[in-house]
């Protein structure tokens, strides 16, 4: 490499470098947080002093609701005074236009003697939960109370606060589907069931001295998901220094339709001579911009230092020893940067 090629190298690493350490990265992540926090609370005001009273004792109050894993719908909810007693059979209904399901809840009094009721929902038919489909479900609690049934609305969305390393996961990892609650104009409780996005996301990494294995899953409509009927998918390797491609087929993982691995021989395709950054796509056969493979479906606020694997190594076709750091972009893009161990830093 000539020295005003390497020196134009350093420089651009070293500006990355600076920006990703600067400050100014980190007023769009406290200014994001602050609106939320902000908008969370002008919401209970509302429900607390328009929605509430305007309800006269027809409406429960969230005080929790969330779906922490991408498929399970976890609520508490505090009744008004004289609605029930604990002993009173309860179901949680979900209305969308004209469908009505149900799931069971179980009432009971808090700390205070206040009447409270809670209720886990697995979410999906196909994963053995609620037959919930896409569109907007509005909530309400229903009590089998005598002579006869009592519907209360549940208002607010009791939105949960998290401070620490992970956050609420909205995605469902069997399925891709999208669950979302929010409150309606009217401020009652409502769940939004989006279908999967297209996406093709890692499994696990493993690996060879002579190279390694992705393991990956699709979803959504990404032609290569469940049900498809296509060829075997074919993953693109791209070198991001010289924008190299090379293609290499995948194969299906045993018991999994939406699963697959692709192996890349690095010992043969290595150049020792450079530092490499491969990245891994997945064209789609109906057109369109290709998939990244990566890892984006998670719970985690800064995966890149948890979910980040350990890095190995190969040897090359010449015999030289190779270092591979997988890594993960910020957006979450998988990338394998080999660098030869005579000039990786010890």
């Amino acid at each position: 490499m000539t020295a005003p090629r390497h020196a134009l190298r350093v420089i651009k690493k070293s500006a990355r470098i600076a920006l990703r350490r600067s400050p100014v990265r980190k007023v769009g992540s406290k200014v994001r947080r602050r609106v939320i926090t902000v908008s969370a609370s002008g919401r209970d005001t509302l429900v607390d002093s328009v929605f509430m009273p305007a309800a006269h004792g027809s409406a429960a109050r969230v005080r929790y609701a969330g779906v922490l894993d991408g498929h399970t719908l976890n609520l508490h909810a505090v009744l008004p005074d004289g609605a029930a007693d604990t002993a009173v059979p309860a179901s949680l209904v979900f209305v969308n236009g004209e469908q009505r399901v149900r799931a069971e809840a179980r009432l009971h009094r808090d700390g205070g003697g206040r009447l409270c009721a809670s209720a886990t929902v697995l979410l999906g038919a196909d994963i053995g939960g609620l037959p919930v489909t896409a569109g907007r479900w509005r909530l309400a609690l229903e009590l089998a109370a005598s002579p006869a049934t009592t519907r209360l609305r549940l208002l607010g969305d009791g939105s949960p606060a998290f401070a620490g390393p992970t956050r609420a996961r909205t995605t469902c990892p069997r399925t891709g589907r999208r669950h979302r609650l929010g409150i309606s104009p009217s401020g009652q409780l409502r769940l939004t069931v989006a279908p999967p996005r297209p996406r093709a996301e890692v499994l696990r990494i493993e690996h060879s001295f002579t190279g390694a294995s992705v393991l990956f899953a699709t979803y959504g409509p990404t032609g290569q998901g469940p049900g498809d009927s296509g060829p075997e998918p074919v993953v693109e390797l791209v070198e991001q220094e010289r924008r190299l491609v090379r293609r290499h087929a995948a194969e299906p993982l045993p018991g999994d339709d939406g699963a697959w691995r692709v192996t890349v021989p690095l010992a043969t395709m290595l150049d020792t001579s450079a530092r490499q950054v491969w990245s891994f796509r997945l064209p789609r056969p109906s057109g369109g911009r290709p998939l990244d493979i990566g890892l984006r479906e998670h719970d985690l606020r800064a995966p890149r230092r948890v979910l980040t694997p350990p890095r190995f190594t190969v040897r090359a076709a010449d015999g030289t020893f190779v270092v591979v750091k997988p890594q993960y972009t910020r957006r979450g893009t998988l990338q394998l940067v080999c660098t030869p161990r005579e000039t990786s830093a010890r």
